[in-house]
């Protein structure tokens, strides 16, 4: 577990900035007084700062917070549920407005997923991961980019040129290369930088 080091005028300011910064209540850290507070002697020297260790319970608590707090900011009317499976977090979202949280081509929502992943990788060392779905989503483009990257292979094969697909991200780019995987008259590689990188579908040499 990662430990939160914080200073403040008191202890109780030092705990308030830090539970602030990590948007989570009490009752999801352990609190370590490192130091206590000390009044400078007549007003003028001697005074020393209250530091404090925030250790976080459970790291899927802070990205919780973190994303119950950027639909708040965002303003969109979604509901958020959590399933933890071993060292998955699942997010689940619906709601009237989840269109929004969405994007085109999940490009909302993938960035989400990317922000959560780097707010659970600061506060934990495991191997965790968190995955954002938004009313099953994630598996209709999954089925819609199977049947893309069988009709292009298809067309590489006819054509005998290489296919390049629109930039992808690195979850799609995987669903491509997965779904064409058994076919041995092609090969899939992955190209360009982020965030046009995509996938090159050729015929095999």
């Amino acid at each position: 577990m990662k430990r939160i080091t914080m200073r403040g005028q008191t202890v109780e300011e030092a705990v308030d900035k830090a539970l602030a910064q990590l948007h989570l209540s009490k009752e999801a850290v352990d609190i370590v007084v490192v130091q206590q507070e000390k009044k400078p002697f007549l007003g003028l020297f001697g005074g020393q700062e209250a530091i404090v260790e925030i250790v976080i319970r459970h790291p899927f608590d802070c990205v919780k917070s973190f994303l119950k707090h950027v639909i708040e900011q965002m303003g969109v009317r979604v509901h958020l549920a959590f399933e933890q499976k071993d060292e998955h977090l699942v997010v689940l979202l619906s709601g009237p407005e989840v269109a929004r949280v969405i994007g085109k081509h999940g490009q909302m929502l993938n960035a989400l997923q990317l922000l959560a992943q780097g707010v659970l990788n600061r506060y934990t060392d495991r191997p965790l991961r968190v995955v954002i779905d938004a009313e099953g989503y994630r598996k209709r483009r999954e089925e819609t980019l199977v049947r893309l990257a069988k009709n292009m292979a298809k067309k590489a094969i006819q054509t005998r040129k290489d296919i390049s697909l629109e930039p992808m991200s690195a979850w799609e780019r995987k669903v491509i290369h997965t779904a064409l995987s058994d076919d041995d008259r092609i090969q899939t590689f992955s190209a360009g930088t982020e965030p046009h990188r995509h996938v090159v579908i050729s015929l095999k040499r």
